[in-house]
């Protein structure tokens, strides 16, 4: 039996859709979008060194923006919750290094089995039952870990580029002062233009580096390789799991939302069985890309959805451009981006730590929040993983009575 969340039904909230949707949802589903274009250069860096046909490295970049957009239009009608789909991050440089030692079709095969076992377990409700035995300020400790850097980094662009990241992020912080402003020209997107148009002043938008071309896709039959799929599909499957996932889920929560967990597993092996067969990896919930969506400054909590809905469509429409995607990102300078992420993502980070360092489970959030800051990286899986596994462990160690009474009441509710 599918143990998959009910949600409110794509009818109403398309009925609903266009009163949500303004200027501040278009701003911030802009910026989620280019801020994904970022790790496009680590798959391209993966596609180069492996020596793939053209072809397949562009079927490789346009079905991973193409699935993710339907998947993102899908879910965030559904349950009409700020929900974007994207790629697994951490994946591409797993296997970006098991292509120089195996076909690409071998691993093409190991990401179609990891995709078959993260839809099994979402739909079997195994993912859910595991995670309500993590206190959710573990969640939050790891979530605050992870998007502070991009916080840090819209700091950090200042010196590197003054005057565009400065002129960006001035913008910001500017139409932020009076909140009247804010609702008419929202600060993400004054600064998204106000930004873009400096740059382009400045010099500093390269426009005849970008190549109108559109996507294609190739079909890749999967073949099996024991080696491939013992070394790939167990990390695939966890990073597809408890990577985006598990930030996405903490995002959503702090904003109130109660996110569909069996649902975000399941959508992620479906996204992923997909995109194997056309050359892509992994699916994910992108944890930072909802992050800037779902932010109080997008609109009220009933209609960010909006925004996502946006995002998904402009995924989609990269994916059929990805040649023009790839070539705008490269002429837009890479600091332009660091702060529009970094200020979109400002109330949510506030809310994050708010919610982490509470009245329980402190150290539990505090080593959550280092280990994920540390960026380490173990047994091939990342940070966010075992900064929900240190954090887990340190509270069942120190905390023992906060987490007995979080299992008690969650014994009483069932």
């Amino acid at each position: 039996m599918l143990k998959l969340e009910k949600g409110e039904g794509i009818s109403t909230s398309l009925s609903q859709l266009p009163k949500f949707i303004t200027t501040s949802t278009i701003g911030v589903a802009i910026t989620a979008v280019l801020f994904g274009e970022g790790p496009i250069f680590i798959l391209l860096k993966a596609a180069a060194e492996a020596k793939l046909p053209n072809n397949i490295a562009i079927s490789w970049l346009a079905v991973v923006f193409l699935m993710g957009g339907l998947l993102t239009l899908l879910m965030s009608l559904y349950y009409r919750q700020p929900i974007y789909v994207a790629f697994s991050i951490p994946a591409v440089v797993l296997i970006g290094g098991a292509l120089t030692r195996y076909p690409f079709s071998d691993v093409i095969g190991a990401v179609l089995i990891a995709g078959i076992i993260v839809l099994l377990i979402g739909i079997s409700g195994l993912f859910k039952i595991a995670i309500r035995y993590v206190p959710m300020p573990i969640i939050q400790g790891m979530i605050a870990g992870t998007l502070v850097s991009y916080g840090i980094a819209a700091i950090t662009a200042l010196p590197k580029a003054p005057v565009v990241a400065g002129s960006t992020l001035i913008a910001f912080l500017l139409l932020s002062i009076y909140p009247a402003l804010a609702k008419k020209f929202p600060p993400v997107l004054g600064a998204l233009v106000i930004g873009f148009i400096i740059a382009v002043m400045t010099k500093n938008v390269n426009v005849g580096d970008i190549s109108f071309q559109l996507s294609s896709l190739t079909f890749v039959a999967p073949t099996f390789n024991l080696r491939t799929i013992m070394e790939l599909t167990i990390p695939l499957a966890i990073l597809s799991i408890a990577f985006g996932n598990v930030q996405a889920l903490g995002i959503l929560s702090s904003q109130g939302y109660t996110p569909p967990t069996n649902a975000f597993v399941a959508i992620s092996g479906l996204g992923t069985i997909i995109n194997s067969f056309f050359g892509g990896h992994t699916a994910v919930i992108a944890g930072p890309s909802i992050a800037i969506c779902a932010g109080e400054d997008v609109g009220p909590k009933e209609g960010r959805y909006s925004a996502t809905f946006i995002a998904g469509i402009l995924s989609i429409v990269m994916g059929l451009m990805a040649p023009i995607a790839i070539t705008f990102t490269k002429a837009v300078p890479g600091t332009f981006i660091d702060v529009l992420a970094g200020v979109a993502m400002f109330s949510v980070l506030v809310n994050t730590f708010a919610q982490a360092f509470g009245a329980n489970f402190r150290l539990g959030a505090l080593f959550a929040l280092l280990i994920s800051m540390s960026k380490i990286t173990v047994l091939n899986i990342g940070a966010p993983f075992w900064a929900i596994i240190g954090g887990t462990l340190i509270s069942l160690l120190l905390e023992n009575s906060d987490y007995r009474s979080m299992v008690a009441a969650l014994k009483n509710k069932s």
